[in-house]
C-alpha cells in the first residue's frame, strides 16, 4: 500500500496524517485539516520531512466551472461569496478559492461581523457571519456564512467576481457560470453537462467516470494526486493551503469576537507561518 485516504472527522486528521506520514504513505486528506493551527502545523513539518505527496480535498478549486470562472475573470476587483450549512465544513472550501484561487495578491486584513443563529457549530465563536477580506493589490473579497438560511436559487454556495467591466457568476453550487457585460442577457453561459462530462483531451477509459457529483471538482483532485505521486511534482492543493485556509478561517473569528480588523500579517506571525502562493491555476 502507497497511500491512503484519510476521511475522518477532522478532529482525527492530525493524528492519522502524521502516522501515515512517518509510515511513508501519500496522503488524501478530506477537508478541513486539522481544528487548530498548532495541530495543523505538526502535520504541516511531518509530511514535509517525510517527503511524500498529500492533497486535501478543497476540490472546488478544480471544479471545471470555477475554472472556467478564472478564465474569464482572472483578476476581480471584488468578489462576493455565500454559503449555508457548518463554517467547519463548508467555510474551508470558499475561503480557499477567495485566497488562493480568486486573488492572486497576499491577504493584508480581515473583518467580520457575526455570531450564533443556527444552534450550528457550538464549538465556534459563530455559525454564521459576514467577513471582509482586503489584498495587497486593492481587490476585496465579502464572503457571508448564512446557516440554515438556505436560497433554493443559489444552491449551497455561488460567487460573483466582479471585474472593470464584467462580472462572472458561479451559481447552483459551480454548475452554472455566467458572464455578463451588460445589464442585459449574459453573454455566455457555461453549465455542467453531468455525470458523463470529462475534458477533450482525457483517454477514452476515462469517460463517464466523474458521476454525479462531478462538476464539484472531486473526481479532478484524485486525479491531480495520482498525477502528482507519478510525475514526483507538488499537488495542487497542500498541506500549506490546508493549514493557511484555517488560519484565515480562524482571523475571521478572532475578528467577530474582538470587534478588531485583523492585521492578517501580524496574525500569522504568531506561528511564525506565511501565505503559500496566491493565485494557483489548476494540475
Amino acid at each position: 500500500m502507497n497511500g491512503v485516504l484519510i476521511q475522518t472527522g477532522e478532529e482525527h486528521h492530525p493524528g492519522l496524517g502524521i502516522a501515515a506520514a512517518r509510515a511513508g504513505k501519500h496522503i488524501f486528506m478530506e477537508k478541513p485539516i486539522a481544528r487548530t493551527v498548532e495541530e495543523a502545523l505538526e502535520l504541516e513539518r511531518e509530511v514535509r520531512a517525510a517527503k511524500i505527496k498529500y492533497l486535501i480535498g478543497l476540490c472546488n478549486r478544480l471544479a471545471p466551472g470555477v475554472i472556467r470562472a478564472q478564465e474569464l475573470l482572472p483578476d476581480p476587483w471584488i468578489t462576493l461569496g455565500q454559503c449555508t450549512d457548518l463554517v467547519s465544513g463548508q467555510a474551508c472550501h470558499n475561503l480557499d478559492l477567495i485566497v488562493h484561487k480568486f486573488h492572486q495578491a497576499p491577504l493584508v486584513t480581515v473583518y467580520a461581523t457575526g455570531g450564533h443563529c443556527y444552534d450550528l457549530d457550538p464549538h465556534l465563536a459563530a455559525d454564521s457571519f459576514i467577513a471582509t477580506l482586503r489584498f495587497a493589490d486593492g481587490s476585496q473579497a465579502c464572503y457571508i456564512q448564512h446557516g440554515k438560511a438556505y436560497n433554493a436559487l443559489m444552491s449551497k454556495y455561488s460567487f460573483q467576481l466582479f471585474g472593470k467591466d464584467r462580472c462572472v457568476f458561479l451559481a447552483k453550487r459551480f454548475k452554472e457560470c455566467w458572464l455578463s457585460t451588460t445589464l442585459k442577457a449574459p453573454d455566455f453561459g457555461y453549465t455542467f453537462s453531468g455525470p458523463d462530462f470529462s475534458p477533450a483531451d482525457t483517454d477514452p477509459h476515462y469517460k463517464n467516470v466523474r458521476g454525479p457529483h462531478g462538476y464539484m471538482g472531486h473526481y479532478d483532485e484524485l486525479v491531480a494526486l495520482c498525477r502528482a505521486i507519478r510525475n514526483d511534482t507538488e499537488p495542487p492543493m497542500t498541506v500549506e493551503d490546508g493549514r493557511h485556509v484555517l488560519q484565515v478561517e480562524k482571523a475571521i473569528l478572532e475578528s467577530i469576537t474582538t470587534g478588531r480588523v485583523i492585521d492578517y500579517v501580524e496574525f500569522l506571525s504568531r506561528w511564525g507561518a506565511l501565505q503559500p502562493r496566491a493565485g494557483k491555476d489548476a494540475p
